[in-house]
């Protein structure tokens, strides 16, 4: 059985000394000059021999000095957090085209520590970047290496029985088969359990040596009962470690972070709302037919003693295609000849295999609900009641047919013509209509008086949907007969439409707010009258989201809106600034991502005995804004994206601005716990083809693009695809690749860098 097996090793220093030393008395002599010199060519023709030692650094120098696949960077860089040692220069893989993008990939090849990887560029302290790119088969980096360990999903897990743990893993090649190892436990999950068990392995067995097919790292805490899972398999694309989401969650900008802070989430809330003042009558109901029921063409209805409704000369039918013959006939819906019941079914319409039927009850007929009389206008008789004129009677089986004809009648809703309250028909369907009761009447105004209307009209509310034009210089209403509102119900009309209105409710919008400790207050509101203008909503995006309020205890922040929805962050315990909720979100680093989480792991497991090798570099999740825009308090656009540098950074920028986004052993401020992380868009950039940079799998990239309405997108490198580069929601799982940079003057012992035979790192 073969199985993974950690060897510790240490860099060899006075064996790299000794060798140096050699080397200088071989030059010295003349010997082994072949060897250590290359006869390099300047601009196509000066020809210089330099000497060069057999270092990762070298190759990518070497092949800029002879203008060939790798060019020498010259703008912006910072790799470590101690400037002094930025000395060297850095040079990296460039293609001008997609043949030389495809030839790089056979030159950038490296294995390291057991592990494929491929060469990005040199840093500035002399080491070398590189990036993940699978298990070693037989020291080749083939394009055909069969799948290997990986991370299979995130997810959570029931850990709610008493199974084992451990705190590293050995993987059986031969079986495919995972067990624990390192230092193990036996526990159950819950709430006093779980600190200690996040960072470990399970198999979910309750006996310690036990194997697996698919074993579970511990992420986080879930609930009681469960834990967020990172769930490792066999089924890894060669290329990279697995596929995970960046983030578990997408609903806040803190999650742009390979760690993060704070979390604000977003909300939304609708700018206009639409009033209907129709309400619905049922006509008929609906059910499925049934060949097994039995039907009848007329009814009886018992004696006071049984109060029974029975078919008269019941009968079946033979198939689906007599439904439509049984329109008008009644039905108990049972598979009982000689049923009886306290009601019976009318159908009057059949679609497809359903009926559409009037219940008959209470001993009634089928007289007692029909014909409806529908009209077209009404008078009004001036005594309180209403006349239907052009009555027509329509009966239930003519309504299920021509439902649609009765929009914009009036009716008393029964076959009378003259009723108190007559109703006036705003949409029809087989079932039911909408309607206005033209008794009621809604008080609109011209003008208001803080919440009460002045130059008023008290209309009928047909009137006012029919005659909508009339009433356009009307901008207020309460939605009730009176004209004294609340600040909760009063609403500015914005629009008509067939049933009701549309309107905008009484918010106040501050352009900041004040705290007292207790409650927020907001500075210089704008009333119902302005905060539609979305010119005004760029200098006062504060909120309480409670409509008619001034003073809250929490304040929305409004960053952006799209089609009548905003888009805002809900601030509370004392923050009173956006300024200070991006920073909480965005630089101070506390939370791990998934990612993040998944890599340490992987270092952990793979790298760590490799440690002294690797040397401790930036890795920046760059996360500095180029537009803030509604996210700018003082004249902010809430109709644009808030959009980071990786949005339209097409050019290559290693200073990493931010020192919180600078992440490293070394930055307190952004700290590592392993010298890992991942490539950002501009090392992966420098390549400049698409044929450079694609595996065949997307993968992430650590770097920001936009937030889109609310979900904070950072790039990947897609696979194959036509474009380079496409923004993801964080919750999307693309492959994890992870970078390292390998200690300056870090030698190879033999290759040359082609997937067949990469570059070897001596590590013995």
């Amino acid at each position: 059985m073969k199985k993974f097996k950690k060897r510790r090793r240490k860099l060899h220093t006075k064996k790299i000394f000794l060798l140096n030393s050699i080397l200088v008395v071989f030059l010295f002599l003349g010997i082994g000059y072949s060897l250590l010199s290359t006869e390099l060519t300047i601009d196509g023709s000066t020809k210089v021999t330099e000497y060069v030692e057999p270092t990762l650094y070298n190759v990518l120098y070497k092949e800029a000095k002879k203008n060939g696949l790798a060019k020498e960077y010259t703008e912006s860089h910072q790799d470590s957090m101690n400037t002094s040692l930025s000395t060297e220069k850095i040079y990296h893989w460039y293609a001008k085209n997609s043949t030389e993008g495809t030839a790089i990939h056979d030159k950038n090849n490296v294995i390291f520590a057991d592990h494929c990887w491929q060469m990005i560029r040199t840093t500035d302290t002399g080491g070398v970047k590189m990036i993940y790119n699978g298990e070693a088969v037989d020291n080749k980096c083939l394009s055909s290496r069969e799948n290997q360990v990986g991370y299979a999903s995130y997810n959570s897990q029931n850990l709610a029985s008493n199974y084992w743990y451990g705190t590293d893993y050995t993987y059986d090649t031969t079986n495919q088969e995972f067990s624990l190892s390192g230092t193990t436990e036996q526990a159950t999950w819950n709430v006093t359990n779980a600190p200690s068990l996040i960072g470990k392995y399970t198999c979910k067995q309750t006996t310690e040596s036990a194997t697996c097919s698919t074993i579970y790292y511990i992420e986080s805490y879930n609930d009681t009962s469960s834990a967020n899972v990172l769930s490792l398999n066999s089924n890894s694309h060669y290329s990279q470690f697995g596929r995970l989401p960046f983030n578990a969650n997408s609903n806040s900008i803190a999650y742009f972070g390979y760690m993060y802070g704070d979390v604000y989430p977003y909300s939304t809330f609708n700018e206009k709302y639409s009033q209907t003042l129709s309400v619905s009558q049922t006509i008929l109901s609906s059910t499925p037919l049934n060949t097994s029921y039995w039907f009848a063409d007329s009814i009886d209805y018992g004696n006071l003693a049984t109060n029974k409704y029975s078919l008269v000369n019941p009968y079946q039918v033979s198939s689906s295609s007599d439904y439509p013959n049984l329109v008008g006939k009644y039905t108990f819906r049972s598979s009982n000849k000689n049923d009886t019941g306290t009601s019976v079914y009318y159908i009057a319409g059949v679609s497809g295999s359903t009926m559409y039927y009037k219940q008959l009850q209470n001993g009634n007929l089928l007289s007692a609900y029909e014909p409806i009389i529908f009209g077209d206008a009404i008078t009004d008789n001036g005594n309180g009641t209403y006349t239907i004129n052009n009555p027509i009677s329509v009966f239930l089986t003519a309504w299920f047919a021509n439902s649609a004809d009765y929009k914009n009648k009036y009716t008393c809703n029964n076959n009378s013509t003259t009723c108190t309250a007559p109703r006036y028909i705003t949409g029809t369907s087989w079932l039911n209509y909408g309607y206005l009761d033209v008794g009621e009447k809604i008080m609109i105004g011209k003008t208001r008086s803080g919440t009460s209307l002045t130059d008023t009209l008290l209309v009928r509310k047909d009137e006012f949907i029919l005659n909508a034009s009339n009433y356009s210089d009307y901008k207020y209403t309460c939605n009730t007969d009176s004209a004294t509102c609340t600040e909760t119900t009063l609403r500015m009309i914005d629009s008509f439409t067939t049933t009701g209105y549309n309107y905008a409710p009484n918010h106040y919008f501050g352009s900041s707010v004040t705290w007292d400790g207790t409650n927020y207050t907001l500075v210089n509101p704008i009333e119902i009258e302005n905060y539609n203008n979305l010119n005004n909503l760029s200098t006062h995006h504060y909120m309480c989201e409670s409509y008619g309020l001034k003073t809250c205890q929490t304040v929305a922040y409004i960053y952006y809106t799209s089609s009548g929805t905003r888009y805002y962050i809900t601030l509370s315990n004392g923050v009173s600034s956006i300024n200070k909720a991006i920073e909480d979100m965005l630089t101070k680093n506390t939370t791990n991502s998934i990612i993040k989480s998944g890599v340490d792991a992987w270092y952990k497991h793979y790298m760590l005995d490799y440690d002294d090798y690797i040397e401790d570099t930036i890795f920046c999740n760059d996360r500095s804004s180029t537009s803030l825009n509604g996210w700018d308090p003082d004249g902010g656009s809430i109709t644009e994206f808030l959009k980071f540098n990786g949005f339209m950074d097409l050019f290559s920028d290693l200073s990493c601005r931010n020192i919180t986004d600078q992440f490293s052993i070394s930055n307190n401020s952004a700290k590592l716990n392993y010298k890992v992380g991942l490539a950002s868009n501009s090392e992966i950039i420098l390549l400049n083809n698409k044929n450079a940079q694609i595996t065949g799998q997307s993968y992430w990239v650590a770097t920001a693009s936009t937030l889109n309405y609310n979900l904070p997108h950072l790039l990947y490198v897609s696979g194959n695809e036509g474009l380079n580069y496409f923004g993801s929601n964080t919750v999307n799982s693309y492959g994890v690749r992870p970078a390292i940079s390998l200690k300056p003057g870090t030698q190879y012992s033999t290759g040359d860098g082609s997937m067949a035979n990469p570059y070897i790192v001596a590590t013995e």
